[in-house]
């Protein structure tokens, strides 16, 4: 009985071209099959943003700094407080409630009637266990804000970053973790001054942060830079790559209006208009109230009111505080100070150096006298101190 699979062939040349057609079919179904493998995505522009569309809309966990599901990197120089602010952040979104399967806001309800709230990973290179208790001494801490520490000691070669990564994603993996902040990327790019390692090391957050839809902030340093430049993109460390691969970038500089004053500013903000730009930066104020070490927010002001004066801007003021000053029947220090944009001690200590110094009558004496009211003459008073 004849099988009707068989296939008969003449010669050598039909065998040839059948084995050769069937050799195709299987590359054709390899490569078919490595085709829907792949890790580049292939689609209709017009279906892709159709999809687009019915997504979930991006959501601001902090305003102004951290977008759901996306990298933020948060950078400034050496001891402005990143990590305060940093850990701050951590604790404001772990206090959050929301309901990710139901996409409903803050508050809502989960399957054991209580507000789901999103589990936090901080990863610590930076702050010892008791530096971190001394500045949260009388702080509740949310019960789903977690801390993971490296252990050096236990590392065969603490220069082997991949091995740090792999930790960090089997922890969070493990614990349903889906808020990560780095804290920082210099402890995992060693020259991250190089853009190239340093862009190698975001990548593979990057990856990790889009395989498991996690919300990431990173923390970085900036190089040596001139106090009085205002903050740019530039100012980041291995910037050009880096910025590039955030959704978001943040800036935080000080404040020269005093020790505790520092400002935020938005330089990359992909999912939302940027609205704390350089005419409009964010002041915080560092604090100890309440026996933790935080930022208070404050007002919005431009980014120049915060900067130190150059070296010729100082020198134009100074001048334009000599003219003000040389001109006959000139205004008050107080007002010269307003005009030129200045305070009244600085025209006061130009004014001395220069030669200039004039006796001003109080501002109250001057404003009760321009009013129309009678100031009259304190009498003197002896005050008797009674030895016993």
């Amino acid at each position: 009985m004849a099988d009707n699979n068989m296939v008969y062939v003449n010669d050598k040349q039909q065998l040839d071209a059948l084995v050769n057609k069937d050799v195709n079919a299987v590359i054709k179904d390899k490569m078919q099959e490595k085709l829907e493998k792949s890790f580049i995505t292939f689609d209709p522009f017009y279906d892709y943003i159709e999809e687009g569309k019915k997504m979930e809309a991006p959501k601001e966990l902090i305003p102004h700094i951290l977008v759901e599901h996306e990298t933020t990197i948060l950078f400034g120089d050496t001891g402005l407080g990143k990590s305060t602010l940093a850990m701050q952040i951590a604790c404001e979104v772990a206090e959050q409630g929301y309901d990710v399967a139901s996409g409903m806001g803050q508050g809502a309800i989960g399957e054991q009637g209580e507000p789901h709230k999103k589990r936090v990973l901080y990863v610590n290179f930076e702050l010892s266990q008791q530096q971190w208790a001394k500045r949260f001494q009388n702080k509740a801490v949310p019960k789903n804000l977690f801390i993971a520490n490296i252990d050096y000691t236990l590392m065969h070669d603490v220069t082997d970053q991949s091995r740090i990564l792999d930790e960090i994603q089997r922890i969070a993996v493990e614990n349903e973790i889906e808020v990560v902040i780095v804290d920082n990327l210099t402890n995992l790019c060693i020259n991250s001054k190089e853009g190239g390692e340093a862009g190698n090391i975001m990548l593979q957050l990057i990856s990790l942060r889009m395989t498991h839809n996690w919300t990431m902030l990173i923390l970085a340093h900036v190089p040596k830079r001139k106090p009085c430049d205002p903050l740019s993109l530039n100012d980041l460390a291995g910037s050009k790559i880096l910025s590039n691969l955030a959704d978001n970038v943040i800036g935080l500089n000080k404040s020269k209006k005093d020790k505790s004053a520092r400002y935020i500013i938005q330089l990359k903000y992909r999912s939302f208009p940027i609205e704390l730009d350089y005419k409009n930066v964010q002041e915080l104020r560092l604090t100890i109230n309440d026996d933790w070490l935080h930022f208070e927010y404050g007002d919005y002001d431009e980014e120049r009111t915060h900067l130190p004066r150059s070296r010729d801007e100082k020198a134009e003021l100074e001048q334009d505080v000599i003219k003000e000053l040389k001109k006959p029947n000139g205004m008050p220090y107080r007002d010269i100070a307003e005009l030129v944009g200045t305070s009244l001690a600085t025209v006061a200590r130009i004014a001395k150096s220069n030669g200039l110094s004039k006796s001003v009558k109080s501002p109250s004496a001057i404003t009760r006298k321009t009013m129309g009211i009678n100031v009259p003459t304190p009498s003197k008073t002896t005050l008797c101190f009674n030895n016993n």
